[in-house]
């Protein structure tokens, strides 16, 4: 669990805190051993560094944060069908209502190439981090996480939910963290 620190304000919120993630490790390793230069997809909230991270690894990356974005009917990914090797969910379930969060996971099935990846994170249940978590990538096998202000409390997704969302995927892993954010990769038939 994250240790607790005091802000100037007096309340208490996660300290930043770095992880070993093996699904996102097996993701990296995935995503290299791909023909060619896989380009990715990056769903919000994203960091400069997350996308440095691939462009370092001669991945083309778009990055497109789905948040900051007004909310329509239906969600949409302007991408072409099969165009990225890998996608990355940032959080980005975890703040989406259930029909939406099922839009979206039918447009990443969409976007996302044969044999593709979908790595995707889970905010906590809101016992052990209430708030929403900003995640940066410091190598292949590492994360680190802290609270993002003004970016609302996220829904309690629940495991059983997360399972439904990835049954199109021909292999899904679930992993729940000590922080109590779930990470999950599934993989494209």
């Amino acid at each position: 669990m994250a240790r607790q620190a005091t802000s100037q304000i007096g309340s208490t919120a996660p300290e930043q805190a770095e992880y070993a993630s093996t699904l996102f490790s097996k993701f990296c390793s995935d995503i290299k051993a791909m023909e060619g230069a896989a380009p990715l997809l990056d769903l919000g909230p994203s960091t400069t560094r997350n996308v440095m991270y691939w462009l370092r690894e001669a991945h083309p990356v778009s990055a497109f944060d789905i948040m900051v974005h007004e909310m329509a009917d239906r969600i949409s990914l302007d991408y072409e069908d099969c165009a990225f090797g890998g996608v990355l969910g940032w959080t980005v379930l975890s703040h989406l209502g259930p029909e939406h969060a099922r839009q979206l996971m039918r447009e990443i099935g969409r976007v996302l190439r044969p044999r593709g990846c979908l790595f995707a994170i889970f905010d906590g249940d809101g016992r052990r981090t209430p708030d929403a978590q900003r995640y940066q990538i410091i190598d292949a096998k590492n994360l680190e996480f802290e609270p993002i202000e003004g970016r609302g409390t996220p829904r309690p997704v629940l495991t059983r939910e997360v399972e439904t969302l990835f049954q199109p995927f021909r292999e899904t892993r679930i992993m729940v963290m000590r922080h109590g954010s779930r990470e999950v990769l599934g993989k494209q038939p």
